[in-house]
């Protein structure tokens, strides 16, 4: 299958989103001390797996799969609340730490649009057969 703009443009989300999140658990030991270190790539690592599957809802649904899209979202949405519910339950991390890693997904989508942002040349439309007057008789 080829790859479209669409492919890229998620592509570049789940490398930001990456990035992003690998940058929060580095700088986490120093915040939030070492056990938050372990939440923060946690919340990151959810974050990049559920832009990952969301992708992948979105594509599907695109391309015609035969469950609804709504269905598949809310699966992906009840998996995401038991992950994050059996995380916290274990006690392998806090709250905060794991709203941090996880605030890896809009910032990394925020840098991947940045980043596809390319500014246009500004052209002026082609006027070269000049104006007609189609108000005449032969316009109408």
């Amino acid at each position: 299958m080829p790859s479209t703009d669409e492919d890229a443009g998620l592509r570049s989300a789940l490398w930001a989103t990456a990035l992003t999140g690998a940058a929060l658990t580095l700088a986490s030991p120093f915040l939030l001390g070492w056990g938050g270190a372990v939440g923060v790539a946690l919340g990151s690592g959810i974050a990049a797996f559920n832009l990952w599957s969301l992708g992948r809802i979105v594509r599907a649904f695109m391309n015609g799969a035969g469950l609804p899209w709504v269905v598949l979202g809310a699966f992906k949405l009840i998996g995401l609340l038991i992950v994050i519910a059996v995380v916290l339950k274990l006690g392998i991390t806090t709250v905060i730490p794991l709203a941090v890693g996880y605030g890896a997904l809009p910032v990394g989508i925020v840098f991947a649009q940045l980043g596809a942002a390319r500014p246009r040349p500004a052209t002026a439309p082609s006027i070269q057969g000049g104006i007609s007057d189609d108000s005449g008789p032969e316009g109408r």
